[in-house]
């Protein structure tokens, strides 16, 4: 089962519904119009900024290849977690990430 984790924004509040077991991790109950929801402990925003440092290192690897590619794009799952902000999501029992190289 699934709950709903409110996050706070500079531009409002977004909901994001998360697996049972990541929702009560000590976050506070705060209702709204689809019921309970927990209140995350960090923005949106921070919760983003925690997988920033991963892309930053995959574009930065890719983009600097000894024959740099024309165009660079890499394709990622993002899963929202109440207490851990974002983390990369996995396929089955590992993290997948499509990646193309274009050279012209």
């Amino acid at each position: 089962m699934s709950k709903i984790v409110q996050f706070k924004t500079n531009q409002g509040l977004v909901f994001v519904e998360v697996d049972d077991s990541e929702a009560m991790r000590g976050e506070v109950l705060a209702a709204n119009v689809s019921g309970v929801a927990a209140e995350a402990k960090m923005t949106f925003e921070d919760a983003l900024k925690t997988v920033k440092p991963g892309i930053d290192a995959a574009l930065d690897l890719l983009t600097n290849l000894v024959k740099k590619p024309n165009e660079t794009q890499i394709e990622f799952g993002i899963k929202i977690d109440a207490a851990a902000g974002a983390i990369f999501a996995k396929a089955s029992a590992e993290a997948t990430f499509n990646i193309t190289l274009t050279w012209k």
